[in-house]
């Protein structure tokens, strides 16, 4: 069957195609008994209004286009749908554009291609003169999980350095001697802000070791690990994934947790609050980044020139049985990070 048209509903309901268009354009000066002939022959049809044809008479898609990466993480995914389901309410639509890591920026470019009004990154790199070019063309962007100098270009980012300070000093209180930190293996943003407040919070007399693996050998990077040096009486690591791989191992070495290891992840996916890996984490929502991804790009779009903004989203640390009880590793309650940094 070919797709229905404006001038196939024009036709049946006994219209100008003009009229149909000022119909699902939203426009008052149809009156309502052909207004609602109209929308009875689109829906007899099966026709909806093509959001790209609207683009040709409007300055606007209500397309954003997010570039993003492999979904290997359930929080990623989360996200996403977060996105997905808040732009929706704001009555725009997400179009996601998969990201390659050797070379992003083309992958962002191709956002352009689609007229979006908006260009969320979430993977990869995005270089100022790319960043540049957005603005030049009124395309707000926004980065996720990672910052960007450059104008026009809002971040947010997890509030990793003071996050991972904090479980560092919470270790050292707790008596460790050895840690170990676990990331991944390609460089990002998160990582290294994580591995360098966890350092600083620990201190220079607390030997830290790191661990770089994927989500595919954390459990054999983690058994061979343990094998070879000596035990590390607390471990931290970039994202939940990666601690699960760790507990895995540490389980099948008849390591106790947490009585011989402490384990601490980040970001708090459903998985983590399960009783078999009863992981003590810090807690993002992706229902908050996404908010603020959403609010921020609607205030963009009505004003340019806004000044840019570094958001740092709130970490709580959630207690589980991966630690000790609160009393020794979280102090009175759960730890809540800095509101927020903007500059």
């Amino acid at each position: 069957m070919k797709r229905t048209t404006i001038k196939n509903v024009a036709l049946h309901a006994g219209v100008s195609t003009a009229t149909v268009s000022r119909v699902f354009s939203g426009e008052s000066t149809v009156a309502t008994l052909i207004a609602d002939k109209v929308r009875t022959s689109a829906t007899l049809l099966n026709y909806r209004p093509s959001m790209m044809a609207r683009s040709l008479t409007s300055s606007q898609t209500n397309l954003i286009a997010l570039v993003v990466g492999r979904l290997h993480n359930p929080f990623d995914a989360e996200l996403v749908e977060a996105l997905s389901q808040q732009l929706q309410n704001s009555d725009k639509r997400l179009l996601v554009v998969p990201a390659d890591y050797a070379e992003n920026d083309p992958a962002a470019m191709v956002a352009l291609d689609y007229q979006v009004d908006g260009v969320i990154v979430a993977a990869g790199h995005l270089s100022k003169s790319s960043a540049e070019r957005f603005l030049q063309l009124g395309v707000p962007v926004i980065i996720y999980g990672r910052t960007l100098d450059a104008p026009g270009v809002d971040c947010i980012i997890a509030d990793n350095l003071n996050a991972s300070r904090l479980i560092g000093q919470q270790f050292k209180r707790h008596g460790v001697k050895r840690a170990l930190f676990v990331r991944h293996l390609r460089d990002t943003f998160s990582d290294e802000e994580r591995e360098r407040g966890l350092s600083e919070g620990l201190g220079k007399d607390i030997d830290l070791d790191v661990l770089r693996c994927s989500k595919a050998t954390a459990r054999e990077s983690a058994l061979s690990a343990f094998s070879k040096t000596e035990l590390p009486q607390a471990i931290y690591c970039a994202n939940d994934v990666l601690a699960f791989g760790v507990i895995e191992a540490a389980i099948q070495l008849g390591i106790k947790i947490p009585e011989d290891i402490m384990i601490v992840g980040f970001d708090d996916i459903d998985m983590a609050a399960s009783p078999f890996f009863s992981l003590t984490t810090f807690r993002q929502r992706p229902s908050d980044i996404s908010s603020w991804i959403v609010a921020r790009l609607s205030e963009r779009l009505k004003n340019p020139e806004l000044p840019v903004t570094v958001q740092r989203i709130p970490a709580q640390l959630v207690l589980r049985g991966s630690t000790p009880n609160s009393k020794t590793i979280g102090g009175n309650a759960a730890l809540h990070i800095t509101k927020k940094d903007e500059t």
